[in-house]
């Protein structure tokens, strides 16, 4: 009897926007097709939403390896990615957006990338058609990020806020002692990752067509800012 590997996809959802869900079945329904000789878990972390979520009973009744962990307060990004972690052990967890930003084959690629290179992380990597397509105000901070995160992982990463990373138990570990609740927990992980001497490869990423981007509000920015000078200093 052959051993199936686990993968953990680890799915982070806050006030997503209206008709999310059809998406969302699509994706993870391709996504088992794909991954058919692999044990596949897909947790979904509402992290505090404010609006109604529907059909949430009804998919993880269609779904088994679908499962929905929710807490009332929303407390960041980082803060869900580490609550959807620590759930279950699995051989390999990736984490992805609500919206499957890259599509489902991506994450295909990131489970192969990891179990055939016996690499720590792989790290989804951005090419510049998808900085045009962001937001202004987006895209002048996500270049001066990708900068300064060139500077804080000691000249090794540029990227580290894509969106689509794959991890094994080791990273894992590393994630889960990071402490940053914002977006910017992925630089600090990254940051951690390269310092204790953990391995990584890059993977090509492009959004899927008719994406959608939403501007960061000046409060996002501020508490963005504040957590990088945590990492600055």
């Amino acid at each position: 009897m052959n051993v199936r590997d686990k993968l953990n996809l680890i799915v982070p959802l806050y006030n997503p926007h209206a008709g999310w869900e059809d998406n969302f079945i699509n994706s993870i329904s391709e996504l088992k097709d794909e991954l058919k000789e692999t044990e596949l878990t897909v947790i979904l972390v509402n992290d505090g939403s404010t609006i109604q979520l529907n059909d949430i009973e009804k998919m993880t009744d269609r779904f088994n390896f679908l499962k929905y962990y929710s807490y009332p307060v929303n407390k960041g990004k980082g803060n869900a990615i580490r609550y959807g972690i620590g759930i279950s052990e699995a051989d390999f967890y990736i984490y992805t957006d609500t919206d499957f930003p890259f599509g489902h084959k991506i994450i295909a690629q990131t489970y192969q990338v990891l179990k055939s290179t016996k690499t720590n992380i792989v790290i989804g990597t951005r090419d510049m058609s998808y900085f045009k397509t962001l937001p202004f105000k987006r895209r002048i901070y996500s270049f001066l990020l990708k900068e300064l995160n060139y500077f804080i992982t000691g000249f090794k990463i540029k990227d580290t806020q894509a969106g689509l990373k794959g991890l094994d138990n080791n990273a894992r570990k590393v994630l889960a002692d990071t402490k940053i609740n914002t977006f910017l927990f992925e630089l600090e992980f990254l940051k951690s990752s390269v310092k204790q001497g953990l391995s990584y490869e890059f993977i090509n990423i492009s959004c899927r067509p008719g994406l959608k981007f939403t501007n960061f509000s000046f409060r996002i920015l501020l508490k963005e800012s504040i957590s990088l000078l945590k990492l600055l200093f």
